[in-house]
């Protein structure tokens, strides 16, 4: 290897002296366990217009040691791990991570499969990362319809509103009797109607509380005649049974 010397006047040794404390003193002040360099490769980085042989050491013990280690760890092998971590704590905050109603188990493993992949591949990480990320992705996963009833979302509202009309209405049509069943089963079967378009049903069971009813009160599914005694005697009822008065609240007595 050659050798160069140099004759510099003090005043310029005093001025590399300076700036090579204050190099030290920043580099100190970024990272406490910088590998400070000694002045003789300060003064060959300098010659040389290159500073990187000045942090080769330094980063080196950065990756062996304290955060930045964490952080080379974290995204080599543990992240999938920071992955569940962040999931299974979304519930706790607020937060939900949820997967289609209607997948079966094999849908969701291939789903959550594909999306850990694009994940890997954008970060640019370990094809050996891809399983056990896809892994997590699926068990944190929460079905869409159970996410909304513990957020209570307006969906789930709308939901529990509709069950819980439906089944005012089926008590209604098995306590009833003559045109006031069959306005209710009415009722009841444009709520079913509803409710299985918003998901609060499923239509087999929409199917076996109608086939209760028509067990149970076979005579409500039979329509009516409308005919001109049909409605007199609708008329006589509307007369001598006259819709009940609201009532009124009462008013306290003063001692």
């Amino acid at each position: 290897m050659g050798q160069i010397t140099l004759n510099i006047k003090d005043e310029t040794l005093a001025s590399l002296r300076k700036d090579f404390e204050a190099f030290v003193r920043v580099s100190l002040k970024l990272d406490p366990q910088f590998a400070t360099p000694s002045f003789e490769d300060f003064l060959r980085a300098k010659l040389l217009d290159n500073m990187v042989p000045l942090t080769e050491n330094a980063v080196q013990r950065m990756l062996q040691g304290g955060q930045y280690a964490w952080a080379k760890r974290t995204l080599d092998k543990e992240f999938p791990d920071v992955v569940a971590i962040l999931m299974k704590q979304a519930n706790e905050f607020g937060f939900g991570f949820a997967s289609r109603s209607e997948w079966t188990p094999e849908e969701l493993a291939k789903q959550s499969r594909e999306w850990a992949a694009a994940i890997v591949k954008e970060a640019e990480g370990a094809p050996s990362l891809v399983d056990p990320l896809a892994a997590q992705i699926k068990s944190a996963a929460q079905d869409i319809q159970a996410l909304e009833e513990v957020m209570q979302t307006p969906a789930w509202r709308l939901a529990e509103s509709l069950r819980q009309r439906v089944y005012e209405a089926k008590v209604a049509c098995e306590t009833s009797v003559g045109s006031a069943a069959r306005e209710k089963l009415g009722e009841l079967r444009g709520l079913l109607r509803l409710g299985i378009s918003h998901g609060s049903f499923q239509k087999q069971e929409a199917q076996q509380i109608m086939e209760y009813l028509r067990l149970l009160k076979p005579e409500i599914f039979v329509e009516e005649p409308y005919d001109v005694f049909t409605r007199l005697a609708a008329w006589l009822r509307n007369f001598f049974m006259p819709p009940p008065r609201p009532q009124q609240p009462q008013q306290r007595q003063s001692r």
